[in-house]
């Protein structure tokens, strides 16, 4: 493509003696197109493949895109809310997306968020999705999750017992992690946290 563009510009100023000077122009203006749209198909390329979504995929909404905005789902009857990163399109299914851009690690939270996301498309859309996408770490290492009844009945188990605790039915157990509890803001009135 470059090449190309160089041997059309040669053969411009070849020209250009010969040519008026709008048409000049107008050739300038052409080649200076080309190049802005070739440039911007690649980005476009190299970004696509870091996100790890398959090409065909069509985004239909991406968190911070006021032209293809992502909506956030509040569910009165289950008591949850969210917004995914994104949500696509592949084989006809709603699918979200969850970028954990700082995480090299599957994580449960992670997987317990992408679940969510699929319980309220569920709820809002009519249709479950399959599977959901988290996108782990700077090289956007792809995690299929698949929605399946055993995942969504652990789900409901985290989301009782967080329900036990908030209503005071319940004493959290802590799972200290010394990194968390570094940044953790009640780590000086916590019995059990790692400093």
């Amino acid at each position: 493509m470059i090449e190309n563009i160089t041997h059309y510009i040669s053969e411009l100023f070849q020209d250009a003696a010969k040519s008026d000077t709008e048409l000049i122009l107008l050739a300038i203006l052409i080649v200076v197109a080309v190049i802005i749209i070739d440039a911007t198909s690649m980005m476009s390329k190299r970004l696509q493949s870091k996100t790890g979504i398959a090409p065909d995929a069509k985004a239909i909404g991406i968190d911070g895109f006021d032209t293809l905005p992502v909506k956030d789902y509040i569910s009165d009857i289950q008591g949850i809310a969210g917004r995914p990163d994104a949500v696509i399109v592949e084989e006809g299914n709603l699918i979200p997306v969850e970028r954990k851009p700082l995480s090299k690690k599957l994580r449960d939270r992670h997987v317990a968020q992408l679940l969510i996301y699929m319980r309220l498309i569920e709820e809002f859309e009519g249709k479950k999705p399959p599977y959901g996408y988290l996108i782990l770490g700077e090289k956007c290492r792809r995690v299929k999750v698949k929605n399946s009844d055993e995942k969504q009945k652990w789900l409901q188990t985290k989301l009782d017992e967080m329900r036990e605790i908030l209503n005071d039915n319940a004493e959290p157990i802590p799972s200290p992690f010394k990194p968390k509890c570094k940044r953790c803001s009640f780590k000086e009135q916590c019995s059990d946290a790692i400093l």
